[in-house]
């Protein structure tokens, strides 16, 4: 344990770094350098410690040396996925991403929006009007049955008084699918009490929509409302794109049966292996086709080297306690440490310049531990700057799973964060995970109500 005293410590970084446009764009065209500019960084770095007689001799004194040039070695690239939507399936582009086709064409479920609260200010009476419009307009591409709302206009913007109106709406309803509140301008206060009252006191999906992003043109407001449209599927648990799975054991691969989530948070007392978690793990496992799946993989975000052992010893037995609720089960586990916070950089070289490797790139050799089972994989395609891969660590696999088939279903689960047309950095479950502990952490600072833990309602 390390004490600090305060009146001898000072923060470190840019404080009020955000109010400073000009020093944003200077750190970031810092940060955000190419793969040929942070190769010539760093091959100067090496050189200069190599010429640098007083920095040899302190490598000397610990027994090392410094290459002089990085490190070069073969990777593959992972068969590109082909997406499934309702009536179509593609290979996207090279850049993985689907904006168009996912607006375009009608999404693999989509959830009649029969009965829905719109709540707005008097003042913002047009932009509500506007809104429903566009809804109406373009909610038959991707599938979906927008009704009329019902219309809850307010006398002004206080807290008060969309927290009164939702909530006495909400108790004398109870056939309201989802709330979509306007909002005036960026207030955080208003949205957590919003978020609040439909989360945890009143429970139903909701969505909140600043104003200011509904102003300016047409084309801007359909671009709007095309994301906002796909949120509130989800939230009412509808599914928008899939791809192939075949270790799925279906008569048809995972996406075009369908895709179920589960959301569940402990609270400190329970445990992994407390009552709740057994509770809630009794009814995802029970709510894919009413059966026991045999194989079980779970991704776990956020461990450091120093901590795989602990999620070895103590949270993988506190997660097999959950099957003994079920009378003779034991499914085979495939467990996955899923590490963002690397050091590490690729660089893909061609005609002898350096360029951002495909995603799909995986490098499970050379540069990887000698204790575990691990690789990396960089699943997204990075716009600015390096793409900087994330390493996964299988610390427990019963299943027998090759690393091949590891690594490729991996990659598929970067597809399905349904946030976002495209891939991401990390498996869709561990995204939707950080989403629900930020709602839970920074906004409700509660417990979601039990009735929406089977809707990505955070999204």
């Amino acid at each position: 344990m390390v004490l600090l005293v305060p009146e001898l410590t000072f923060m470190t970084g840019i404080p009020e770094m955000k109010k400073d446009s000009r020093m944003v764009k200077d750190v970031m065209r810092e940060m955000l350098q190419s793969p040929r500019e942070h190769y010539a960084r760093l091959t100067s770095l090496l050189r200069r410690i190599r010429d640098s007689p007083e920095a040899s001799r302190e490598l000397m004194c610990w027994g090392l040396s410094l290459d002089p040039d990085i490190h070069r070695t073969q990777g593959r690239v992972l068969p590109m996925e082909r997406i499934n939507l309702r009536h179509s399936s593609f290979i996207p582009t090279d850049d993985l991403s689907w904006n168009k086709e996912v607006v375009r064409e009608a999404s693999i479920s989509a959830i009649a929006m029969n009965y829905w609260l719109l709540v707005y200010p008097k003042r913002l009476q047009d932009v509500a009007k506007d809104l429903v419009t566009t809804m109406e307009s373009i909610c038959g591409p991707i599938g979906m049955r927008v009704s009329r709302p019902a219309l809850v206009e307010l006398k002004d913007d206080r807290i008060e008084t969309y927290a009164k109106t939702i909530r006495s709406v909400l108790g004398s309803e109870d056939k309201v699918q989802l709330v979509l509140c306007i909002i005036s301008s960026s207030r955080e206060d208003l949205y957590r009490a919003i978020k609040k009252l439909c989360c945890v006191q009143s429970p139903v999906p909701s969505q909140v929509i600043n104003a200011q992003s509904l102003a300016g043109q047409l084309g801007k407001m359909r671009t709007v409302v095309q994301k906002v449209l796909l949120q509130m599927n989800c939230k009412l648990g509808g599914e928008l794109w899939g791809v192939d799975i075949p270790l799925v054991r279906r008569a048809k691969p995972l996406g075009k049966t369908g895709v179920r989530w589960g959301m569940h948070l402990p609270l400190p007392g329970d445990g992994v292996g407390g009552k709740k978690t057994s509770k809630f793990f009794r009814f995802l496992l029970l709510q894919m086709n009413h059966c026991l799946p045999r194989k079980i993989v779970m991704y776990r975000d956020g461990v450091s080297d120093s901590q795989l052992d602990t999620v070895l010893k103590y949270e993988i037995p506190q997660m097999q306690k959950c099957f003994s609720t079920f009378e003779n089960y034991q499914p085979s586990m495939v467990v996955v440490v899923v590490q963002k916070q690397i050091s590490t950089n690729f660089y893909a070289l061609t005609a002898e310049q350096f360029a951002s490797p495909p995603p799909g790139t995986v490098i499970d050799h050379t540069v990887t531990s000698l204790d575990w089972q691990d690789f990396f994989l960089l699943a997204h395609c990075s716009r600015q700057g390096c793409s900087i891969p994330t390493r996964y660590v299988c610390v427990l696999n019963t299943a027998n799973l090759s690393s091949e088939h590891l690594q490729r279903l991996t990659f598929k689960l970067c597809h399905l964060y349904w946030n976002w047309p495209g891939t991401v950095r990390v498996p869709a479950p561990c995204k939707y995970a950080h989403k629900l502990a930020f709602l839970s952490g920074q906004i409700l600072h509660h417990e979601p109500s039990a009735q929406l833990c089977d809707k990505l309602f955070f999204l």
